[in-house]
């Protein structure tokens, strides 16, 4: 009787899982389909300036209202989603591999080399990570690909510890043994056995970071260190409204929602793929 009720109670986790999945990982890839049309889903031109209509609210032909320049608030948020999602996704890429190549070198070779590597890495550690990202993007003069080297410089440790701390579990597990007798050279050691266990946690972590990239994106871009006007960036467009919060909140809180809602809807999804691969369930 135990055994029935626990195997229900398994497959209602699972089914749960499943759907948290699909509706959860639908909406990721919504908001990525909709920073890649952004161009062809905007009703306006973002940046045509048409002063006759400046500050106008929400409602009729301008569902999200316009700025002080007479721009549509709804085509400047959309096309808005391309500089700030796609910084965010290019950087969590770069400092995975980065990041992930150091590890597995570190755990791998372990030695001098992985003493001199975790050294680096607990130098960027040692600075508080957004002052020194804003201080790295200030000295490089702002932009959004200065800022994102900026918070790359920051980031990347971390994936280096959680891949060396990975491939140091697993590289005298009896398989990795086996393969060695085999004959496996290093690359292949590292490219069929390491890379395929070690997948799990990194992509968990990826996919949780993208959220914490677009708000640190936009958090540069508001302190004017990353995109600049008139370039439809999230936070660049909050820096240029805050001023008018409190006779024209909707030019601010058009861009807040935009990343408010991004940042839960990838963190959410973040969160189902690691109950995904939580080899527990």
């Amino acid at each position: 009787m135990d055994e029935k009720i626990t195997v229900r109670a398994q497959k209602i986790v699972k089914n749960r899982t499943k759907f948290k999945m699909i509706v959860f990982g639908g909406l990721a890839v919504l908001v990525i389909l909709i920073a890649s049309l952004a161009p062809y889903l905007t009703p306006y031109d973002p940046y045509e300036q048409d002063l006759s209509i400046a500050l106008q609210p929400p409602g009729g032909s301008h569902l999200l209202g316009t700025d002080r320049y007479g721009r549509d608030m709804l085509s400047r948020v959309i096309i808005g989603s391309q500089t700030t999602i796609f910084s965010a996704l290019l950087l969590v890429a770069v400092i995975t591999c980065v990041g992930g190549a150091v590890g597995i070198i570190c755990g791998y070779y372990g030695g001098k080399l992985d003493s001199f590597l975790m050294r680096v890495s607990d130098i960027f550690l040692a600075f508080p990570g957004m002052v020194f990202a804003i201080a790295v993007a200030s000295v490089m003069n702002g932009g959004v690909m200065n800022a994102a080297v900026a918070l790359a410089c920051i980031s990347w440790p971390k994936y280096a510890r959680i891949t060396r701390s990975q491939v140091m579990m697993i590289k005298h597990m009896p398989y990795m043994e086996a393969a060695k007798l085999s004959g496996s050279g290093t690359f292949k050691m590292i490219g069929k056995h390491v890379v395929p266990n070690i997948a799990g946690p990194v992509v968990v972590t990826a996919v949780l970071d993208i959220g914490t990239m677009i708000m640190e994106i936009a958090g540069l871009s508001f302190l004017g260190l990353g995109a600049a006007p008139p370039t439809a960036e999230w936070g660049s467009m909050m820096s240029s409204g805050r001023s008018m919060l409190q006779t024209s909140p909707w030019v601010i809180l058009a861009p807040g929602c935009a990343i408010f809602l991004t940042v839960v809807i990838f963190n959410l999804a973040g969160d189902t793929v690691r109950d995904v691969l939580d080899p527990r369930e």
